[in-house]
């Protein structure tokens, strides 16, 4: 009796097929992940550079003023009663200014980001060198710039030594075979390391490996620790008289932008007043002739009848366009009765069914003319959105009072996906109510609906 046994067909690879890419394949990962351990050593490599060199070259800076301001200083204490030595201690005293400026340099090449001065700018026609002395000497960046460089002189022998020390260290380890060839008696002492064999040297080796891990993760730590140091010093002393500039600039600029706002209101309805009770009631005075001129010509010649009936209509369809623009710039319902009909009439006009929802606790106090303003062209902005991108069957209008602020809001059920950084004309909307420490808020998912809110305080 035959057995047949059915088994599972594999397919056979050729040694050839697979082996060529496969080693293809481990050669071009080989080679990208050594690519990247080199940019990776690189980055790590220049990194322990610039601390190297930043805490390095605060030596060759401090030495200078070691040199020349200790003798000016002990020669102007010894002198001081005479009246001679007060112009050494006061320009010792200086000495902190330039100090701070070579610092600063520093401190921006080492960390790429610029430090800025502390000092009040000095503007031409101020006085001379005594008058910028002596406002120097008044201001209390001037002291704790001084106060730095005194401490920075007393850590920079050391800051040199720890570098200095640590480099040498880690490269005497690493290159001890080496080393050891030079040396008289074949015995290479490398500070509490001794080594008499080449077995001895070359365990040193790794131990230079971590001798210049600890170097790297020592140098740049205290490095960056040195660096905020000196930043937080050297920035010091006219923080309060910089944070009152800059509080009583932003007071000029929101004040500055408020009187902008008002103008450019007021300048629409200008407009809108110019365009009402001139070219307004003049086209409608022309429609009048026009009309009368029908009238005469009623019996006359075809061609002529013709002309004036057509001339009569586009004025008609102009004077109509005309009323749209006014009401476009500046809504007469806006000035005369307020926000809420001026919404109620927005809501009538526009091509999607809108309703209207007013809740104010106090319907007799208004809010200011361009808050009223701010808040219509929002609710404008919106719906002629709604109008033309959202495909919504229905709107909403929503205009309530929810303590001290005054909140609209709108909404359709259309298709959503509405960004207002994309073009659609209520960022600058938004920046409008800024003006009011107003917010904005806009919830448009995709599919629909889309909310937004205007909240806006009534004390603005």
């Amino acid at each position: 009796m035959a057995v047949v046994l059915d088994l599972p067909s594999f397919p056979v690879r050729s040694r050839h097929m697979t082996g060529i890419p496969l080693q293809k394949a481990v050669r071009q990962e080989l080679r990208t992940r050594g690519a990247a351990l080199r940019a990776q050593l690189g980055l790590h490599a220049r990194r322990l550079g610039r601390s190297a060199l930043y805490l390095v070259g605060g030596f060759p800076v401090a030495l200078p003023w070691l040199v020349s301001c200790l003798p000016a200083v002990a020669l102007g204490a010894v002198t001081a009663l005479l009246a001679i030595g007060i112009p050494l201690l006061a320009a010792a005293a200086l000495s902190g200014i330039p100090f701070g400026v070579v610092e600063r340099a520093r401190i921006r090449l080492f960390t790429g980001r610029r430090v800025a001065s502390p000092h009040v700018p000095h503007v031409r026609g101020d006085g001379g060198p005594l008058a910028w002395s002596l406002r120097r000497l008044r201001e209390p960046a001037t002291w704790w710039e001084l106060g730095y460089t005194i401490a920075h002189c007393a850590v920079a022998i050391a800051d040199f030594v720890l570098v200095i020390g640590g480099l040498l260290l880690s490269a005497s380890l690493l290159a001890a075979p080496l080393l050891r060839g030079f040396t008289h008696d074949g015995v290479l002492r490398v500070a509490v390391f001794e080594a008499r064999t080449t077995l001895q040297t070359l365990v040193l080796v790794p131990c230079g490996v971590v001798a210049l891990v600890v170097t790297f993760l020592v140098l740049t730590r205290y490095a960056d620790i040195r660096a905020r140091i000196a930043t937080h010093l050297l920035t010091r002393g006219c923080t309060t008289a910089s944070s009152s500039e800059q509080d009583d600039r932003i007071g000029q600029l929101v004040c500055s932008r408020a009187r902008i706002l008002n103008a450019f209101d007021a300048e629409r309805r200008r407009i809108e007043r110019d365009l009402h009770d001139g070219a307004q009631q003049r086209l409608t005075g022309l429609i009048m002739t026009l009309g009368l001129a029908r009238l005469e010509v009623a019996h006359g010649d075809t061609a002529t009848r013709e002309l004036v009936d057509k001339a009569y209509k586009e004025a008609r369809t102009t004077l109509s366009e005309l009323r749209d623009l006014v009401h476009g710039i500046y809504p007469a319902s806006l000035t005369d009765r307020g926000l809420p009909a001026a919404l109620t009439v927005l809501a009538e006009d526009c091509a999607v069914p809108t309703e209207v929802k007013v809740e104010l606790e106090d319907r007799g106090k208004r809010p200011s003319e361009a808050m009223e303003a701010a808040m219509y062209f929002v609710a404008c902005e919106a719906l002629v959105n709604v109008v033309k991108h959202s495909g919504a069957s229905e709107a909403r209008l929503s205009l309530h009072s929810t303590g001290n602020h005054l909140v609209l809001e709108v909404y359709d059920n259309g298709c959503g996906g509405a960004d207002a950084e994309a073009g659609s004309g209520l960022l600058g909307l938004a920046d409008r109510v800024a003006a009011f420490e107003g917010t904005v808020r806009l919830s448009s998912p995709d599919g629909g609906p889309t909310r937004l809110r205007v909240e806006v305080p009534c004390a603005s």
